[in-house]
C-alpha cells in the first residue's frame, strides 16, 4: 500500500511538474511578441505617416462610420478645427480630453459614405476600416492617444498577432528555443518592424496571410476544424486589405497534394478512403464553407461591391492587371533571361547577415533532412518562402519601392531560420559546444538588432555589409535606396514646428500635401502645394524626401537642391533621407542668383518622320534656365503631348523627363500654372541645365505652339 501511494504520490508530482514546465514555456514564448507590442506601441510616435495613408483613412472612415451609425454622411458630428488640442501634437498621446476635440482629422465632409460607394477602387478596404475602429477607440471615445497615430495601433496589434503565432507554431514542431528565434527574426526584421508602425495595409496583410497558413496547416494536419475556420476568418480580413492571399492557392494546394498521397499511401483503395474521409467529416465541411466565409468577410465589409457587384469587381482586377504587370524601367538592369532578379537581390542585401546564414541553413536542413518531411512541413514552408518572391520575378511583372508589397515571405524566412536553429542545435546535440551555439546564435541576433537600433525610426532603408551599407547602397545607386515611403516627413515637421517664423509657408515640391498631417504641423503654419514659388522666391520652406526615385529629376524638386543651400538636412549613417531649404534671396547660392535673357543664333522647324519640329540653337553652351514660346491660339491644334530636349552638340540629346502638356509645378496666383504660361505663351523651366540646342517636338500636326510663334531663352549670368 505504501509503495503504491508513493507512486500515485511520485506520478502526481510529476504531472504537476510538466504543467508548471508547459506553462513557464508557454510564458517564456510570449516574451518576445509581447515585448515587440509593447516598444511597438511606444515608439509609434517616432514614424510619420505612409503616403497613401490618408486615402486609405478618408475611406476607412467613411465605411465605419456607416457600419457604426448607419449613416452616410458626418452631420451631428461636431467641425473639426485646428486648435491648441488638434495642431502641433507629435506625441502619443492627446493633449487635451475635450469631447469637443474628438472628430478625426480624417472624418471629411466631401469624402464620406456617398461619395466611396460611388467612387472606391483600388485595394479592398478592411485594413482602412480596422484603422478607423482603433481610432474610434483610443482617439474619439476615450480621448487617449493621439488621432493619427491612434491609427496605427491597429497595424502594431495585427503585427504582434503574427509574431505571436510564429512563436507557438515554431514551438509546436521544433521546441522552444528555435521559436524564440523565430519570433526575435520576425519582430527585429527591419522592414517588417518598421512598417508594423505606420504602413495600414502590408503588415496587417501580413499579419493575417500568416495566420491563415498557420490555422490551414494546423487544422488539416491535427483534424481540427476550429483551426480551420478559424483560417477562414483569416483569409477573409487578408483578402479584405489586399488580393495577395491569392496566390496562397500555391502554397497550400501543393502541399496539400502531397499531404495526401503520404497521408492515403502506400495501399490506396477506395474502402481506406473512405475511412479518411469519415474520420474528417466535420474537417470536409468547414473546407466547403471555407470560401463562402471568406468572400463574405469581403463583401460585407466593401459597400462598394453592392451595387453593380460583377462591373466593380472587374473594376478592381483591373486596377491589380495594372499594377501587376510591367517592369519599371529602373529595373531593367536586374532582367536575366525575362525574369526579375531585383526582389531576390534586395532581400539579400536588406537581409541582416545573421539572419542570412540561419536562413540558408534553415532551407538546406528542411530540403535535405528526412526528421521534418513527415507531413510536408518542409514543402509548406519552403513553398510560403518562394512564392511571393517568385511571383514578383516572373517575366513581366511589376514591383517597386523594395518588397513591402511582398512581405507575406518574412514569416516564412523567419521560421526558416528557427530551422536552421534547429539544425544547428542538433549538429551539436552532443558535444560540449552546445552552450556555445546558444550563446553564438543570441549574440548575433543581438548584434542584428542593434544595426536596427541604430537607424530608428529608419529600420526600412537598412542595407547589410554586402553592400556597405546604405551608403554602399547610394553609391551603388539600387533602385529605390532611402525610400522610407513618407515615414521620413516627420524628421522634417519636427524641425519646422521648432524653427520656422510665425505664419511659415511650407511646400512639398514633389510629395503629396497630404503626407504631412495638418494636425502634426504648429497651427500658424500654413502647408500647401501652391505654395511654392519657385524661381520667384517667395519665402517657402521647401520639404522633400531625399532619394533615388523617378521624381527626383522634376523641376520642381531640382530647383530647390541645386539653386539653394539646404536649412536642415536629416541624415542616415551619412546618407541624406530629406531636406529642407528657404526659397529667399539669402538661401540662393550665387550662381544662381541671376538670369540673363540670351538671343538665339537661329530658330527653325524642321521636319521629323511624324511632324514639325522646333529646333533652337543658343550659338553656345549656357546654363539653361528658362524657354518662353509666344504663339497664336486661332485655327491650330491645342497640346496633346509632346516633349522637350537638350544637347551641348546637336548630336547627343536628353529629353527631359516631364511632358509639355503639363505645368511643371503649382504657383499661387498663376491659376495652377508657372509664371508666365497663358494660352498663347508656353514656358518651360530648366534647373540650370547646361546645353547649347534645343527641340521642342510637339508630336502632333498644326501645334498651336509653333504657330505665328516667338521664342525667348534664358539662363545663368554666372556659371556654377
Amino acid at each position: 500500500m505504501f509503495r503504491r501511494n508513493n507512486k500515485r504520490q511520485h506520478w502526481f508530482l510529476h504531472r504537476e511538474y510538466n504543467i508548471i514546465l508547459g506553462v513557464i514555456k508557454k510564458i517564456i514564448l510570449l516574451i518576445v511578441p509581447l515585448v515587440f507590442l509593447i516598444v511597438g506601441i511606444v515608439t509609434i510616435r517616432d514614424y510619420g505617416i505612409n503616403w497613401d495613408s490618408p486615402y486609405r483613412f478618408n475611406r476607412g472612415q467613411a465605411y465605419f462610420w456607416y457600419f457604426l451609425t448607419g449613416k452616410k454622411n458626418y452631420n451631428g458630428l461636431p467641425d473639426f478645427k485646428i486648435s491648441f488640442c488638434t495642431s502641433g501634437n507629435l506625441d502619443l498621446f492627446t493633449k487635451c480630453k475635450d469631447k469637443g476635440e474628438s472628430r478625426s482629422y480624417y472624418q471629411y465632409d466631401s469624402y464620406d459614405f456617398s461619395y466611396w460607394i460611388v467612387n472606391d477602387s483600388g485595394h479592398p478596404p478592411l485594413g482602412d476600416i480596422l484603422a478607423s475602429l482603433s481610432n474610434y477607440i483610443f482617439y474619439q471615445k476615450f480621448g487617449l492617444v493621439n488621432d493619427v497615430f491612434s491609427y496605427h495601433i491597429f497595424i502594431v496589434v495585427s503585427s504582434f498577432l503574427l509574431v505571436l503565432g510564429i512563436a507557438y507554431f515554431v514551438k509546436s514542431e521544433f521546441g522552444i528555443f528555435p521559436a524564440i528565434v523565430s519570433s526575435i527574426v520576425l519582430a527585429g526584421y527591419p522592414l517588417f518592424f518598421s512598417e508594423s508602425h505606420f504602413n495600414v495595409k502590408d503588415p496587417p496583410e501580413t499579419a493575417f496571410f500568416g495566420l491563415m497558413l498557420i490555422f490551414f496547416y494546423r487544422g488539416i494536419v491535427k483534424n481540427n476544424w476550429k483551426y480551420i475556420l478559424i483560417s477562414s476568418f483569416a483569409t477573409g480580413l487578408a483578402l479584405g486589405i489586399k488580393l495577395n492571399i491569392v496566390f496562397a492557392i500555391f502554397i497550400v494546394g501543393p502541399w496539400l497534394i502531397y499531404y495526401l498521397v503520404k497521408k492515403l499511401s502506400p495501399g490506396l483503395s477506395f474502402k481506406k478512403f473512405l475511412i479518411f474521409c469519415k474520420e474528417r467529416a466535420i474537417l470536409i465541411i468547414s473546407l466547403i464553407i471555407y470560401l463562402p466565409i471568406s468572400l463574405g468577410i469581403v463583401y460585407a465589409t466593401w459597400p462598394f461591391l453592392w451595387r453593380d457587384t460583377l462591373r466593380n469587381v472587374f473594376k478592381i482586377l483591373g486596377y491589380y492587371q495594372q499594377i501587376g504587370i510591367g517592369t519599371p524601367v529602373e529595373l531593367t538592369g536586374y532582367i536575366f533571361k525575362g525574369w526579375n532578379l531585383y526582389p531576390v537581390y534586395w532581400i539579400l542585401v536588406t537581409t541582416s547577415i545573421p539572419v542570412l546564414i540561419l536562413l540558408f541553413l534553415g532551407l538546406i536542413f528542411s530540403i535535405f533532412s528526412k526528421k521534418i518531411n513527415k507531413s510536408g512541413f518542409s514543402l509548406f514552408i519552403i513553398l510560403w518562402f518562394l512564392t511571393p518572391i517568385i511571383r514578383v520575378s516572373l517575366p513581366n511583372t511589376d514591383i517597386y519601392g523594395g518588397v513591402r508589397q511582398i512581405m507575406e515571405f518574412i514569416p516564412a524566412l523567419a521560421i526558416l531560420c528557427g530551422i536552421g536553429t534547429y539544425a544547428l542545435i542538433n549538429i551539436f546535440k552532443e558535444n560540449s559546444l552546445k552552450p556555445v551555439v546558444y550563446f553564438l546564435i543570441i549574440t548575433s541576433l543581438s548584434f542584428s538588432l542593434f544595426e536596427m537600433i541604430k537607424i530608428h525610426p529608419n529600420e526600412n532603408i537598412y542595407f547589410n555589409q554586402i553592400v556597405g551599407g546604405l551608403e554602399g547602397a547610394m553609391e551603388k545607386n539600387i533602385p529605390y535606396w532611402g525610400n522610407t515611403y513618407g515615414n521620413v516627413y516627420l524628421q522634417g515637421v519636427k524641425w519646422i514646428n521648432e524653427n520656422a517664423e510665425k505664419g511659415a509657408k511650407v511646400a512639398l515640391p514633389i510629395g503629396y500635401i497630404s503626407s504631412i498631417p495638418r494636425t502634426m504641423l504648429r497651427s500658424d503654419i500654413d502647408c500647401s502645394k501652391p505654395n511654392w514659388t519657385g524661381p520667384n522666391r517667395g519665402g517657402e520652406y521647401g520639404i522633400e524626401m531625399y532619394f533615388e526615385w523617378p521624381a527626383k529629376y522634376w523641376y520642381s524638386f531640382q530647383y530647390y537642391d541645386k539653386y539653394l543651400d539646404p536649412v536642415y538636412v536629416y541624415s542616415v549613417d551619412g546618407v541624406s533621407l530629406l531636406k529642407i531649404w528657404k526659397n529667399d534671396l539669402e538661401h540662393t547660392k550665387t550662381e544662381f542668383r541671376k538670369e540673363l535673357v540670351y538671343k538665339p543664333a537661329f530658330v527653325k522647324l524642321e521636319r521629323n518622320a511624324l511632324n514639325e519640329q522646333l529646333k533652337i540653337d543658343i550659338g553656345k553652351e549656357i546654363f539653361l534656365t528658362r524657354l518662353e514660346i509666344n504663339h497664336s491660339n486661332a485655327n491650330c491644334k491645342n497640346q496633346v503631348w509632346g516633349y522637350v530636349a537638350i544637347s551641348s552638340d546637336g548630336i547627343n540629346w536628353n529629353k527631359e523627363v516631364e511632358p509639355i502638356t503639363l505645368s511643371q509645378a503649382t504657383m499661387s496666383g498663376a491659376d495652377g500654372k508657372i509664371t508666365g504660361w497663358s494660352d498663347t505663351n508656353f514656358v518651360y523651366l530648366f534647373a540650370g541645365k547646361m546645353a547649347r540646342y534645343i527641340i521642342l517636338d510637339p508630336q502632333m500636326e498644326n501645334s498651336c505652339y509653333l504657330k505665328d510663334y516667338s521664342v525667348k531663352v534664358m539662363g545663368l549670368e554666372t556659371l556654377p
